[in-house]
């Protein structure tokens, strides 16, 4: 039996329609929420620039190439979240200062060195920045620690500690989202996050970028006094 073409077209509509219904059901659910982050419930005013430092790896397994592709997707995350002015701290500046890329935000520090970050960058705070977890084949994960600490004193203003797990449901339809709604390139953004370290890293970054306390509300100018006349 032929079909004609208008009934042919109508079942090539509806099969269509059909693939792109477990797209869409996918992303229906809650997301996941990082929690395990301590800090003040407002972004101190009297931190007007950070200086971030490179990423650092806590395994020390990754090669430097891949060490440092993580630094952009970091700097990029904080600028989104516009809570500071950032002075990004490169790996070769850093190695001048001390002879090394990085530094876990847990370890010793040389002597002098929050000094010196004071006095070449002009920040108030520094941020580090611990990869603990980095698994770079499907089920994607990335875990790190973010720690903004005082500059020059070296007290801890706040602290993140969370592992992203593509295995997780939530976790993946999170990536998702995060995709499509941060993408203008044609097709479906969605497609190949999970697959993708630096995709899947840009998700979990901005996430935690987003935990960072606001910015206080600027105070209103006191209401001039009526005058009678």
């Amino acid at each position: 039996m032929r079909r004609s073409p208008l009934v042919l077209a109508a079942l090539l509509a509806l099969l269509a329609g059909c693939s792109s219904v477990p797209r869409k059901l996918e992303d229906v659910g809650p997301v996941y929420t990082p929690t395990n982050v301590r800090g003040p419930a407002a972004w101190p005013e009297t931190v007007v620039r950070v200086a971030v430092l490179p990423a650092h790896d806590i395994a020390g397994r990754l090669p430097s190439e891949s060490l440092a592709t993580y630094d952009p997707l970091w700097q990029r995350a904080l600028g989104a979240a516009q809570r500071a002015e950032l002075v990004a701290v490169a790996r070769p500046e850093l190695s001048a200062w001390t002879g090394r890329e990085s530094f876990a935000s847990t370890g010793l520090l040389p002597a002098g060195l929050l000094e010196r970050l004071t006095r070449e960058t002009g920040a108030q705070a520094v941020l580090f920045l611990d990869l603990t977890t980095v698994k770079s084949y499907p089920p994607l994960a990335l875990g790190f620690r973010a720690r903004l600490v005082s500059l020059p004193g070296g007290e801890t203003i706040w602290v993140v500690d969370e592992l992203f797990d593509a295995a997780d449901a939530a976790t993946a339809r999170g990536a998702r989202r995060h995709a499509r709604t941060n993408s203008s390139a044609p097709g479906d953004a969605a497609h190949g996050v999970l697959q993708s370290p630096s995709r899947f890293g840009e998700y979990a970054f901005h996430a935690v970028a987003a935990l960072l306390p606001p910015r206080p509300l600027p105070t209103p100018p006191p209401a001039k006094p009526n005058s009678s006349r």
